[in-house]
């Protein structure tokens, strides 16, 4: 079988062509021991024959597990050169494994590895970067390798969990809608002659009830147009990055959830504050780092102002307390970390708390969930049955 490529080799140079294999597996193997690592993988049979595509878009997991592979890989004692070339290896014929040939490459021609790591074409977040420079000052890359998965693992937990949160009430409020349409369109309309009844002392509720369900029934395919196209518009708009930060600032705002998201925030930015710290980032760029982590805007705000006190020569702990953003424990734990010289751990602290609190008000906040979903899925499905039986009654008490 014939397969057309594109690769590069060690030093990040492109090269392609065609090669004769038992299948695509055989294919990247030879392409491996040719010192290439395929990007694109494709049949070269007939014509219009879809192509076998093995470049795979990176996701956040999968930039997560490599950097805690090369971690474990340094710790070892693994030369930073052989774990790199072993990981463009154990990766080819992806993102990843691109992106770590022109890492092993960067190396070989001198340059550091946190240039290289930043001019590899994998988007990683700006932190892990920074802690990977800072480390290659101190020695300890390994450890800031590893500190920078465990960020990445805790801001993967908290999306993992907020996205946990929304599962189960869009399934109460998909269920009511579904439940409350069923019955507009199957159980109301069998009930509109009554509406042309004209000895029928039907209530104005009724005939409200009455009449929506004869609209529904009606225009049931341009409402569920009209509603597809709403939900089309609104992952569009939320596909754009502004869009999603009011959405974040208006969500901020509201009773429970508000505090909730908040809490989020704080714990994320305290934890990345604080892996910063220990990995020996200067402070000042260690907040600029850790505010842009930030979601709510009003909070980034109140952390640039933070910024410039700290800049101005104040401590962490006064600039802090200046803003509101921390509640007094959390100020008392910063300011003891400042004197005792163990700010980063306190800043882990306090960030584990944050995380505690957050989930703690998650727990409560679907406890209350559920009864107030079911009483109002129960309040709309009891008005609509209520009005049916006071038209049925007006017609039976009606005069003849």
């Amino acid at each position: 079988m014939d397969f057309r490529y594109q690769a590069v080799n060690a030093e990040g140079q492109a090269a392609d062509g065609r090669l004769s294999a038992g299948g695509r597996t055989e294919a990247l193997r030879l392409l491996q021991q040719q010192g290439l690592t395929a990007t694109v993988l494709e049949s070269a049979g007939a014509q219009g024959a879809p192509a076998i595509k093995v470049r795979e878009k990176a996701s956040a997991q999968d930039k997560r597990l490599v950097m805690r592979e090369l971690a474990t890989l340094l710790k070892a004692g693994v030369p930073l050169g052989e774990a790199v070339e072993s990981l463009a290896d154990a990766h080819a014929a992806s993102r990843i494994g691109e992106a770590f040939v022109r890492v092993h490459a960067a190396l070989r021609a001198g340059e550091r590895f946190s240039g290289a790591l930043s001019g590899a074409g994998l988007v990683l977040p700006d932190y892990v970067v920074q802690m990977a420079s800072a480390a290659e000052m101190t020695g300890k890359l390994a450890d800031a390798l590893a500190d920078a998965a465990t960020q990445m693992e805790y801001e993967e937990r908290v999306r993992e969990e907020m996205r946990n949160a929304l599962i189960y009430p869009s399934v109460l409020v998909c269920s009511g809608i579904g439940a409350t349409l069923l019955i507009f369109v199957v159980v109301v309309p069998k009930f509109a002659n009554l509406l042309k009844n004209s000895r029928a002392d039907i209530p104005l509720l009724s005939a409200w009830v009455l009449q929506a369900g004869m609209f529904v029934k009606e225009y049931l395919l341009w409402l569920g147009l009209g509603t597809a196209g709403l939900i089309f518009a609104g992952i569009a708009a939320f596909s754009n990055p502004q869009v999603r930060m009011r959405a974040w600032e208006r969500l901020a705002h509201l009773p429970l959830v508000g505090r909730w998201l908040v809490e989020i925030e704080t714990g994320k930015w305290a934890a990345l504050l604080g892996i910063l710290l220990e990995n020996r980032v200067p402070i000042v760029r260690a907040m600029e780092l850790a505010q842009e982590a930030v979601r709510l805007v009003y909070m980034r705000v109140k952390l640039q102002g933070a910024l410039r006190d700290i800049r101005a020569g104040k401590r962490l702990a006064d600039a802090l307390a200046a803003t509101g953003i921390l509640v007094p424990t959390g100020i008392n734990l910063i300011r003891v970390g400042e004197r005792s010289g163990a700010l980063a751990p306190m800043l882990r602290t306090l960030a584990t708390l944050y995380e505690s609190a957050a989930r703690e008000r998650l727990k409560r906040f679907l406890i209350l969930l559920e009864p107030a979903a079911i009483l109002l899925i129960g309040a709309v499905i009891g008005t609509v049955m209520i009005a049916i039986m006071m038209a049925i009654t007006g017609l039976s008490t009606s005069p003849h």
